[in-house]
């Protein structure tokens, strides 16, 4: 093996390292993704206010007698669980926001470094191609979060009012009812004016319901499908394979010298 051959192993061992030392703990650092993880805990302090809300509204509707707050009792009941859902997949994505970058630059591109250490060794010129599908698919896995939690957050912005408004609604929500004493008792009636309020802030529930599925589940499996998608298609099209000579005429180059 001649000396340049010596020296491009030298490198890409280098960045394989640099890869693994220097920039996977910088791409999975919190503080590099203060934006990103602020926004996520704020949607995730907001589910947290409305699935409590729907909970807790539920269960003081269920002690009032009769059936008459029956239905709208168990569909709040119904809500939390959904908002449940939503929890889960917002903290999922707030521990990928930093993972995701962790994995890209501490296995898959010292992985494909190796691979074409590799292949500058032992000559085997496919061994190119399959080293940068590893480094291409890095680069997508490090940059599907972060895609992911910039359109959840544009989308969730053009709504961000009804959400609030929904949490504001839930603080100022008072179950009131007409009674001799001062608690629930089987002769308590609730008012038609209490009645009105939860029926509004149900249906304001049900809205921030929609937008919360749509910004942290809808979206980011949407842009995961669309970036496999991605993937899929050049990898397909051969597109990481199109400088197939350039790289057989570079490796030719390095034998001759």
């Amino acid at each position: 093996m001649n000396l340049k051959k010596i020296a491009a192993v030298a490198v890409l061992l280098l960045v394989a390292v640099i890869s693994f030392t220097k920039i996977a703990p910088w791409a999975a650092s919190p503080y590099n993704h203060t934006h990103s993880i602020e926004e996520t805990d704020s949607k995730i302090t907001t589910v947290m206010t409305l699935s409590g809300g729907a909970a807790g509204t539920s269960a003081t509707l269920s002690l009032l007698p009769g059936d008459m707050c029956t239905p709208i009792a168990e569909q709040l009941a119904e809500l939390s669980k959904y908002f449940l859902v939503i929890l889960s997949a917002l903290y999922l994505m707030k521990f990928m926001i930093s993972l995701s970058g962790y994995i890209a630059f501490s296995v898959l591109v010292p992985i494909a470094c190796l691979i074409c250490c590799g292949a500058i060794i032992f000559d085997k010129k496919n061994w190119y191609q399959i080293a940068g599908k590893i480094a291409f698919i890095g680069l997508v896995f490090f940059l599907i979060v972060p895609a992911s939690v910039k359109l959840s957050d544009m989308v969730y912005q053009t709504q961000a009012e009804s959400v609030n408004a929904a949490v504001e609604e839930y603080n100022e929500l008072e179950i009131e009812g007409d009674s001799d004493s001062g608690f629930f008792n089987e002769f308590t009636t609730i008012t038609t004016d209490t009645v009105d309020k939860v029926t509004a802030f149900l249906s304001s529930l049900l809205e921030s319901l929609a937008v919360m599925i749509v910004t942290s589940c809808v979206i980011p499996v949407l842009v995961f499908v669309f970036l496999v998608w991605l993937v899929k298609t050049i990898f397909t099209a051969n597109v990481l394979t199109l400088d197939n000579g350039a790289i057989n005429a570079l490796v030719d180059k390095l034998k001759k010298n």
